[in-house]
């Protein structure tokens, strides 16, 4: 088995458009897109440009005050969730109208946490389901469906009706919750 020397690794790029800490990084397989979000309360989705050969930042609109904690993409690649220290879940897509990204709150401007989020991930099957945990020990399972990019028909797997923008599951629990996560069959 050849273990690939690392001191031969040089340096392609550096992404440099937060002004603070990156607190998440994703990089999605299929679409070669990288999600970025920060402290300084900004998202970028990062596409590579193939004349230069090097990711430039395409902007996102998100209306959040505090940092944001936690980012993940859906299984297609077609859109986004973020964590926040407001306690907020936003879910992010793509609008070719104004050629950029915007990631709208789950619950209306409120708050679906009391405390910063530390996770948030998309179910891996229909990405109609967004799970998220926070420093308040509670854990939720909310609706991300999108029917513009989920569909009208049913998705795939346990959550692949799911139809109507609401909260499935709520989990207390007695202490801070670090991460979540979804099995691979959803």
């Amino acid at each position: 088995m050849n273990k690939p020397n690392i001191t031969e690794w040089k340096l392609k790029q550096v992404l440099k458009e937060h002004f603070s800490l990156v607190t998440a990084l994703d990089w999605h397989p299929k679409t070669n897109l990288l999600l970025s979000c920060s402290s300084d309360r900004g998202i970028i989705v990062w596409k590579e440009d193939v004349n230069v050969k090097k990711f430039m930042p395409q902007l996102c609109n998100i209306k959040e005050l505090k940092a944001n904690t936690d980012a993940s993409w859906s299984h297609r690649g077609d859109k986004f969730v973020v964590g926040a220290a407001s306690g907020m879940v936003f879910v992010g897509t793509y609008n070719e109208a104004v050629g950029l990204w915007i990631a709208v709150s789950q619950t209306d401007n409120k708050s679906l946490h009391d405390a910063p989020v530390t996770c948030v991930r998309f179910d891996p099957l229909s990405s109609r389901v967004v799970v998220s945990c926070s420093a308040d020990g509670v854990v939720y399972v909310t609706s991300s469906y999108l029917e513009d990019l989920d569909g009208k028909g049913a998705g795939a797997g346990v959550f692949g009706k799911v139809c109507d923008a609401e909260v499935l599951f709520k989990l207390k629990c007695s202490e801070w919750v670090n991460t979540v996560s979804f099995s691979p069959s959803g």
